[in-house]
C-alpha cells in the first residue's frame, strides 16, 4: 500500500487466528482493541506501541505515523504464516 509522509494512517485487524500486528520501523500512536483505547494521542496512556495482539475473532486498529519516506514491511509475527504469504509492506512518499 502506498502512503505518504504527511498524516496518520489507520490499520484494521480481525484474524481467525491469533495474530500480532507489527510494522516494522513503525510505532503505533493509537491502538483501539475490543472496543476500548488502549493507546491514544492526548490520552491518559504514554507512549507508543509495537504491536496490536489479537486472539481468534477480536477486533481492532492501529494509526501510525511513517514521518520518513522509504519502505516499512509489516509482519503478523507468526512467521509460519509469513511463509505462506500473510506479509507486505508499506511504501511511503514524500
Amino acid at each position: 500500500r502506498r502512503i505518504s509522509t504527511s498524516g496518520s494512517t489507520r490499520v484494521a485487524a480481525g484474524p481467525n487466528v491469533g495474530s500480532s500486528f507489527h510494522v516494522v520501523g513503525g510505532q503505533f500512536d493509537t491502538v483501539f482493541h475490543e472496543g476500548a483505547y488502549r493507546l491514544r494521542p492526548g490520552g491518559p496512556e504514554q507512549g507508543g506501541a509495537q504491536a496490536l495482539g489479537l486472539t481468534v475473532a477480536q477486533g481492532g486498529f492501529v494509526e501510525l505515523e511513517l514521518p520518513e519516506a522509504g519502505t516499512y514491511p509489516f509482519v503478523t509475527h507468526v512467521m509460519s504464516d509469513a511463509e505462506r504469504g500473510a506479509r507486505g509492506a508499506f511504501v511511503v512518499t514524500p
